[in-house]
């Protein structure tokens, strides 16, 4: 097996791969939640040669083909773990071309990657293959929200000491985990529990923090979705107020099939659907083979039925 000894030879990878991402685990997640050989990446990324063996390991998984995508999409809805599994699997690399465009916020690379891992798995479970949608592109805004948000998080530790920003993550991470088990408001001593931390030190940080609520917290009373869901993600191209409150939840399937194949295309690349990357009005024009006006147009017209789509929810 080759080993991947730099980073520009995942924008190699990238860039042959339109809509593939990466799984990767957290430590603290239950067992259930992902397959052994996943767990394995994790421990090779957490250290020495991490990056390249964690490079190398992900090769290993195939690319699907779009028959075998659906099929490993009606499995996993109808239960089968392994077929997420694979579904997860088979999707690797999306999370690296994303979280690597986040570096310059002084998170650490793998940081980035296990956020965004986390969100690719929440994208598994909520993936629905009845809306037409590819899985890659659905992927991509719960990565991205997973991995901005983190890179935000910087801001507010970045003049704390290295291992209290590490602990604070972790910590975040250990709630967020608890609170899927339907623990939304976790007491400071199962969090320290979970964490192996010290009811002290669990108390300090989450003085630090000062954010009580829980963000999978129903947004209201009639909600169905959790707080995360409505949060913008800066790092995305505000196109509509409404679409940038919605677009990681489920009804972005419905927005994108509501389009014409074209109109599809040109939202996916303008907005970087897919591979984490936006194309200007004249780069897309170039793709598609029609002038930078015409792909404005329809850009504008894409617009107002997904629009529509959400106001209508």
């Amino acid at each position: 097996m080759v080993v991947i000894a730099d980073i520009s030879e995942v924008d190699e990878i990238v860039d042959k791969v339109e809509e593939r991402g990466e799984i990767e685990v957290l430590e603290e997640l239950p067992v259930r939640s992902y397959p052994t050989r996943a767990t394995a990446i994790y421990h090779a990324i957490s250290t020495g040669d991490a990056f390249q063996s964690y490079l190398c390991e992900i090769r290993r998984f195939g690319l699907l083909t779009p028959a075998e995508e659906i099929d490993l999409a009606q499995r996993a809805a109808a239960g089968d773990e392994r077929a997420r599994h694979q579904l997860i699997e088979s999707n690797l690399r999306l999370v690296i071309a994303i979280a690597r465009r986040y570096t310059t916020t002084g998170v650490p690379l793998v940081d980035l990657i296990q956020e965004g891992n986390l969100g690719l798995m929440r994208a598994a479970e909520k993936f629905d293959y009845r809306r037409g949608c590819h899985f890659g592109t659905y992927a991509t805004w719960w990565i991205r929200q997973a991995v901005s948000r983190a890179a935000g998080d910087q801001s507010r530790l970045i003049h704390l000491p290295e291992h209290v920003a590490t602990n604070l993550r972790k910590l975040r991470r250990v709630v967020a985990q608890l609170s899927q088990q339907g623990n939304l408001d976790p007491l400071p001593e199962q969090i320290a529990e979970a964490c192996n931390f010290g009811l002290d030190e669990v108390k300090q940080l989450l003085d630090i923090i000062e954010q009580p609520v829980s963000l999978d917290t129903p947004g209201d009373d009639d909600a169905h979705y959790p707080l995360a869901e409505t949060i913008e993600d800066s790092a995305i191209p505000a196109f509509a107020d409404v679409a940038t409150q919605h677009l990681l939840s489920e009804e972005l399937h419905q927005a994108l099939a509501s389009l014409t194949p074209r109109e599809r295309s040109v939202i996916t690349l303008r907005y970087g659907i897919g591979d984490g990357w936006s194309r200007t009005l004249l780069e897309v024009g170039k793709e598609l083979g029609i002038s930078r006006e015409r792909v404005r147009q329809l850009e504008v017209v894409a617009l107002k039925k997904m629009r529509s789509k959400f106001s209508c929810q």
